[in-house]
């Protein structure tokens, strides 16, 4: 995000935040805690929502199977629209520090989604609202995946509220630490990746983007279910296709599930202790992220190559 890299006064805490978790919280935090708070922080930005005259349309929630660390790295994405949110309406901003490479755990997602509450809730003086007394009811029985749809449910009443939607910029900033991850597997495994067949793209369209995440999960999927090596808990699942009204947000979803399942490799191959974002970087277009995506599945296909 610019703002984060032009803001002096950024906080860096998450990593050492999230890994000074005790390991007996990580065990007891189930999904029904963290979708209470995530539930919370949508019943926050409705607040929010109904003092501007605005209201968000309710999503369709995926039933796609999903992880924590799916959940996480969706959760880091809704950290940056809350920022925008924050820096919309003056008050400070904050980043978030690079991922350990580790296996995520419910509690490390809840840790996070705290965080974002309370991000959220410092938003309420901006509207004329007074302290909150939100508390979202404790179901039980709750999956990842229902904690992963309450996210996109954020990102809808982030949008009603003026946040600007996802633009190539952040898409290619996914794509990039995506292809810069899957490098240095390759880099650890003693492979050598070739891409002088691969050229610059023109013409691409965010379709041509979210079907080139579609294929790069896919990619990551034969990866991992073929090779031992590459095996990561829980798998790589892929989304149901979206069919229309497909924008950067769409891909932006995609692949920030791909990064989370590249992270688990790397964690199972011992690649690296942190994964690095790329820098943010301006003026990029849907046929940039298509080029990122095209190098991610050569540096995928190669990785099969070697280990066939």
């Amino acid at each position: 995000m610019f703002f984060l890299d032009t803001i002096s006064t950024r906080v860096f805490f998450l990593s050492g935040f999230l890994l000074s978790a005790t390991a007996g919280f990580a065990q007891t935090v189930k999904p029904d805690h963290v979708l209470q708070v995530t539930e919370t922080v949508i019943q926050e930005l409705q607040a929010l929502n109904e003092e501007n005259f605005t209201q968000a349309s309710s999503v369709t929630r995926p039933t796609t199977q999903a992880m924590p660390r799916h959940v996480l790295f969706l959760a880091r994405d809704r950290w940056r629209k809350v920022q925008l949110l924050r820096f919309m309406n003056g008050l400070e901003t904050h980043g978030l520090d690079d991922v350990a490479v580790h296996q995520i755990t419910p509690g490390e997602v809840k840790a996070l989604v705290d965080q974002l509450l309370r991000e959220t809730r410092e938003l309420r003086p901006a509207y004329g609202l007074a302290e909150s007394d939100l508390d979202a009811a404790m179901t039980s029985g709750k999956k990842p995946v229902d904690v992963y749809g309450s996210l996109i449910q954020v990102s809808a009443e982030l949008q009603s509220l003026g946040v600007p939607a996802t633009v190539p910029n952040d898409v290619y900033r996914v794509a990039l630490t995506v292809s810069h991850s899957l490098e240095q597997i390759a880099e650890k495994q003693g492979v050598k990746v070739d891409l002088s067949g691969l050229k610059l793209e023109q013409g691409r369209t965010p379709v041509d983007a979210y079907r080139g995440a579609l294929g790069l999960l896919q990619d990551l999927q034969t990866l991992t279910t073929d090779h031992s090596t590459y095996t990561v808990p829980g798998g790589v699942a892929i989304p149901d296709e979206k069919s229309k009204g497909i924008s950067p947000d769409d891909v932006i979803l995609v692949l920030s599930r791909a990064l989370a399942d590249v992270m688990a490799i790397m964690d199972v191959t011992q690649t690296a202790s942190a994964l690095t974002y790329a820098p943010y970087v301006g003026g990029k277009t849907p046929s940039d992220v298509y080029y990122e995506i095209k190098r991610a599945q050569h540096i995928i296909s190669s990785l099969n190559d070697k280990a066939a």
